[in-house]
């Protein structure tokens, strides 16, 4: 019985590092640009944490911020579910809510692409990098 549980505790222990590598590849600094004057960006931080803000015609339309449960099929895809907390939108923006994407990284980790489960929306966001 011993042995099972230091085996169960070995397997655990391998598969940790994987995790951890999934939720640091879709973490970072995110920016898409759908078209319509529309600019959306993105934290995703390693804690489980995002935040976002669209911006339509120079103007703010939707600050969100929450949490995030991402399950991975594979070093480059998975599924994000996104949870608000907080959220600041305009009456044309519409009401924040909860939102399951399905994602795929490409470019060596520098595209994130999410498809939303309930519209099949696509948006493609190119990792920010600070110069």
């Amino acid at each position: 019985m011993r042995t099972m549980r230091v085996a169960l505790l070995t397997v655990a222990v391998s598969f940790a590092p994987a995790l951890a590598m999934a939720d640091q590849a879709i973490s970072g600094q995110w920016r898409a640009n759908p078209g319509h004057n529309v600019i959306i960006v993105m934290d995703v931080l390693l804690d489980n944490h995002w935040a976002s803000e669209t911006v339509q015609d120079n103007k703010v339309v939707a600050q969100l911020a929450g949490t995030y449960e991402q399950t991975t099929k594979s070093p480059t895809t998975g599924t994000i579910v996104w949870t608000p907390v907080k959220s600041k939108v305009t009456q044309e923006h519409g009401a924040a809510q909860v939102e399951t994407d399905d994602y795929t990284l490409s470019d060596e980790g520098q595209t994130l692409t999410l498809v939303t489960r309930r519209t099949k929306d696509q948006m493609v966001f190119k990792k920010h990098t600070v110069q």
